[in-house]
């Protein structure tokens, strides 16, 4: 009786431990939290909370990089993928040359040009112009040489406009103020 008892009280103890950090709050993405989506295009799952693997990526993920058998495009009815995943020409959602390259139908499509290499075009829906004058998300568009965008630093844009003489020359605004 007296082992029965206390493994009991573990067990109550441990329930009460693994239920106190999920509350009704918890919710991090998603319907379930107004449509909110996960940084760094982390998935949503089903149930609305952020995360990595089947679980969260699997079937009834709600947004980022959703496993690829999500459909869209004319495949699907003219459905887009969530958080700027791209639609390929086979109406599936994800990232990367297989969905973003030739035949991309919708999302951050690799043929969309900007950048000194399109006549100074900027990206929709925030995405990055990469150094090589194409439109994205991830480090490589929005990482070091990026030309516009959520950029990930200054550092990286700055670097680009004085690796640049052509562009420095044209961007005479940007020079550094006098000591006076």
């Amino acid at each position: 009786m007296k082992m029965s008892m206390t493994a009991a009280l573990l067990f109550l103890a441990a329930l009460a431990i693994a239920h106190a950090g999920v509350g009704a709050d918890a919710t991090e993405c998603g319907k379930q939290a107004g449509g909110k989506l996960c940084p760094d295009n982390v998935c949503c799952s089903k149930w609305g909370y952020c995360g990595l693997g089947k679980a969260y990526c699997g079937d009834g993920c709600q947004s980022g990089a959703c496993c690829p058998n999500r459909r869209c495009g004319a495949q699907a009815g003219g459905a887009t993928c969530d958080a700027n995943q791209c639609c390929s020409q086979y109406g599936y959602c994800g990232l990367g040359p297989e969905y973003c390259a030739s035949g991309c139908q919708s999302g951050a499509c690799c043929e969309k040009r900007c950048g000194k290499q399109a006549g100074g075009t900027k990206c929709t829906n925030n995405y990055c112009c990469s150094k090589g004058g194409y439109c994205g998300l991830g480090s490589d568009y929005c990482g070091t040489g990026c030309q516009s965008g959520k950029c990930s630093g200054a550092a990286a844009i700055s670097a680009e406009i004085f690796d640049d003489q052509t562009t420095l020359s044209n961007e005479t605004i940007i020079a550094l103020p006098s000591a006076e």
